[in-house]
């Protein structure tokens, strides 16, 4: 497994293999049991036979996703998929854009992707497929490990296009920002679950003392070749009555020249049952 090159501190985090947990081998279950107590923030390795696809989707996916971000503001593709007062479609932050695609509506197929998307439907579905998989086999062992009540998860036995905020998002940011700029500052995640595939250094975690207070230096997380870093979000850990850990991060530029940034999100949101 290649890491990039430490250039500051770096955290340390547990990779889970998937392919193991789906073969339901016990030393990774407990592995991702302590990582999600503990940090609350982990890798899963996607190099098996079960997920291999997406490692090859989701480069595509990112320069899918950059064509259409550098289209002129004006465009009719970007103006059409504008959606205001939600999430899902396209938008324009500050220093950012995205396009999110609901899994709800894009399972039942009313959901209709803008042209320089649509001849990537078909790694869009597999992308989609594969982290909604993955993310259940996650929560499957999570709930079994703790002896959660069915009830807790109701999100483990819901259909496809059950409605929900859960999505896939491709987020594009253009080189304006200088190394080490703070894009997002500290946070937690809403929802149950998210799973990040960037390209770059983006992400940082607080650093802490022997006491548990958060110190001064934040700890980069390093991009790890093959997998998608995943976080526990603040509904699953309330649902866990705590024992699961929401992550506390934050996005910064990652270091060198400025330069563009992509990224793929998937957001595991609770069902609206």
């Amino acid at each position: 497994m290649t890491v990039t090159t430490p250039s500051k501190r770096m955290a340390s985090l547990a990779v889970i293999n998937y392919e193991a947990l789906a073969n339901n081998d016990p030393a990774e279950i407990q592995k991702l049991v302590q990582a999600c107590q503990t940090t609350g923030m982990f890798y899963l390795d996607l190099r098996g036979p079960r997920t291999q696809t997406i490692v090859e989707d989701v480069p595509a996916l990112f320069r899918t996703g950059q064509h259409f971000f550098n289209l002129p503001q004006d465009s009719p593709e970007k103006i059409e998929s504008l959606r205001e007062g939600m999430e899902r479609g396209y938008h324009v932050g500050k220093g950012f854009e995205y396009y999110e695609i609901p899994r709800d509506s894009y399972h039942l197929s009313d959901w209709s992707l803008p042209a320089t998307f649509i001849p990537q439907a078909t790694p869009i579905t597999r992308t989609i497929t594969t982290f909604h998989t993955a993310i259940q086999t996650i929560l499957t062992h999570l709930s079994t490990s703790l002896h959660l009540p069915p009830s807790t998860i109701p999100e483990l036995t819901s259909l496809p296009g059950t409605p929900s905020d859960t999505a896939l998002k491709l987020v594009y940011k253009p080189p304006i920002h200088d190394a080490g700029t703070v894009i997002h500052p500290w946070h937690t995640d809403f929802g149950l679950a998210t799973l990040l595939w960037y390209d770059e250094e983006t992400t940082q975690v607080p650093a802490y003392d022997e006491s548990g207070r958060q110190t001064g230096e934040p700890l980069t997380v390093p991009v790890v070749e093959g997998a998608v870093l995943v976080n526990v979000a603040d509904e699953l850990a309330g649902r866990s009555g705590g024992v699961l850990r929401s992550t506390v991060h934050r996005v910064v530029a990652p270091p060198g020249e400025k330069r563009v940034r992509n990224g793929v999100i998937y957001l595991v949101r609770p069902d609206k049952v």
